[in-house]
């Protein structure tokens, strides 16, 4: 199961672009997440996985949406997760930057984002 913190703060979002090298979508746009670690909750490990990525601590708000991907090893159950920054002047590490919202659109995600991306940009969180 792999967790995604999608990461919204006035008008942007947490996003970043995987390397060009990725065993995984390669060259393609991502918010931060990753593998949720044997006893730990989804929530927490999008917490984690948000902050190892980018350096920016977040809490967890709620559940935004379920999709599906398939990787490398496999297909992959993906949980989406809206959260908020703990500090909202924070700037990530990179390949992470704060991007507008209506700027997704013209980025290339997985096809699994694609609801997300949907409701982010409808939404204008």
């Amino acid at each position: 199961m792999i967790a995604v913190a999608v990461v919204v703060h006035d008008g942007r979002v947490l996003v970043g672009r995987r390397a060009e090298q990725a065993t995984d979508a390669a060259g393609l746009h991502e918010f931060p997440g990753g593998k949720v670690e044997p006893g730990e909750s989804p929530e927490a490990a999008a917490e984690r996985e948000c902050l190892e990525e980018t350096g920016v601590a977040i809490r967890v708000r709620r559940l935004l949406d379920r999709g599906t991907g398939s990787a490398a090893n496999g297909p992959l159950e993906i949980l989406f997760f809206e959260a908020a920054a703990h500090e909202d002047d924070r700037e990530p590490r990179m390949p992470f930057t704060w991007m507008p919202l209506a700027a997704l659109p013209a980025l290339s995600f997985p096809a699994a984002n694609a609801g997300v991306i949907a409701a982010l940009v409808q939404g204008g969180s």
